[in-house]
């Protein structure tokens, strides 16, 4: 198990939206949903259906309907995460231009970038 943990090279813990479900849904603007699989301080792994191209910039908006975090990004990495005769849904990795912090008690985002959804100000004196 210590092996485990001495291998992990991710920068910061995953929350998993299963148990944060204000959190689980959201937009990537302009206006396309995303289902948000995991989220950490310096990025997400997202689902939609539209397609990301890695590079892009993006800014992911967090909750759904209401939103709790705006947090501009960067795509990463992005692959067809379901393909039927339907649907495509692609899953990509996006990370924050700043970090944020999530979790209890918690709702103001850190850095410049970021705004509360409910219309206060973030760090930098900001509104939405």
């Amino acid at each position: 198990m210590a092996d485990a943990l001495e291998r992990e090279r991710r920068a910061w813990p995953r929350i998993s939206t299963v148990e944060h479900l204000d959190i689980a849904n959201g937009r990537l603007r302009p206006g396309r949903n995303a289902t948000i699989v995991d989220v950490s301080e310096g990025g997400a792994l997202v689902e939609t259906d539209c397609r990301l191209l890695p590079g892009m910039r993006v800014e992911l908006q967090i909750g759904e309907p209401v939103t709790r975090y705006r947090v501009k990004a960067r795509i990463l990495r992005c692959h067809v995460a379901l393909l039927d005769r339907e649907r495509i849904r692609y899953r990509g990795a996006l990370a924050f231009d700043e970090q944020v912090q999530f979790g209890e008690g918690n709702d103001r985002p850190m850095g410049s970038s970021y705004a509360r959804g409910d219309g206060s100000e973030g760090a930098d004196g900001v509104g939405k």
